[in-house]
């Protein structure tokens, strides 16, 4: 098959709002986690990279928006702009992530369509220098802003830029079977939840061997709501991510409601 996406489609519907790695580089970057990294991820690679988002289902005919993820070093602090725009050239939804020695410092995100925002920050705690904090917000424009849920830091914690970088980090053991455990930034519930990411399948993606890798829940409460989401990486060289299939930033508009967005999402290297 050149195009595995029907054949995952129909688990592909996430009940909590979560954000997707849609960068790649070569196999040599440490756990993404804010522990300091034995071998750092650079996140300023590639400088450059698009995708194309579109709805489920459709095969590829219904565009929905188009993707754009630039870096930026300055020193030691590499700033990343995330950007959907719709097809008439309006800007859905932008994130802005700040990294600074390697480390996740700061995530925001503005979903100007929907009228949303949500924040992340990680700091140390001033009680424990050894420990981490994070600080994660989420609202409307018309509310005002509260003060968000602090907390220890837990291992293994993954945001959208820092996913990619965690599974080239455990590649070798999910090659070989096994399931790796993390933690997962929802904004909306301003909290973090556990997932497993595994090994799904391997098949052709227009002529090149590809890897699927799926990720779920591990908490049995949340699986009722959250089906798994499934990412395709090539087999061989530095395994760029293909395709995505699942939630993604932006939602769309049903009525006069904003609904999370499900999708097909595929980028485009040149």
């Amino acid at each position: 098959m050149n195009n595995l996406s029907g054949w995952f489609r129909s688990s592909a519907h996430l009940a909590i709002p979560l954000m997707l790695w849609l960068a790649s580089h070569p196999l040599t970057c440490a756990a993404a986690t804010n522990s300091a990294p034995s071998e750092a991820f650079d996140y300023a690679a590639p400088r450059l990279l698009t995708g194309t988002v579109y709805a489920a289902g459709s095969n590829r005919t219904n565009l929905l928006f188009t993707f754009q993820r630039t870096a930026t070093r300055s020193g030691s602090t590499i700033h990343v702009e995330r950007r959907f725009d719709r097809p008439d050239g309006s800007t859905g939804a932008v994130e802005n992530i700040v990294f600074e020695s390697g480390r996740l410092v700061s995530y925001e995100m503005k979903e100007l369509q929907a009228g949303l925002w949500g924040t992340i920050q990680i700091f140390p705690d001033p009680t424990k220098p050894d420990r981490q904090e994070i600080l994660i917000k989420h609202g409307r424009d018309t509310e005002p802003k509260g003060k968000g849920m602090e907390t220890a830091l837990p291992k293994d914690t993954v945001i959208d830029d820092t996913l990619y970088p965690f599974i080239m980090a455990h590649w070798t053991e999910l090659q070989a079977g096994a399931g790796i455990k993390f933690r997962f930034v929802s904004l909306e519930w301003e909290k973090t939840f556990g997932f497993k990411l595994t090994k799904a399948t391997e098949a052709d993606f227009n002529g090149k061997p590809v890897i699927w890798i799926k990720m779920e829940p591990t908490n049995l409460l949340v699986a009722r709501f959250t089906n798994p989401m499934y990412f395709a990486f090539e087999k061989d060289g530095s395994h760029r991510m293909l395709e995505y299939i699942g939630r993604t930033t932006p939602r769309f508009k049903k009525g006069k409601q904003w609904k999370y967005l499900d999708a097909e999402t595929v980028f485009d290297w040149k």
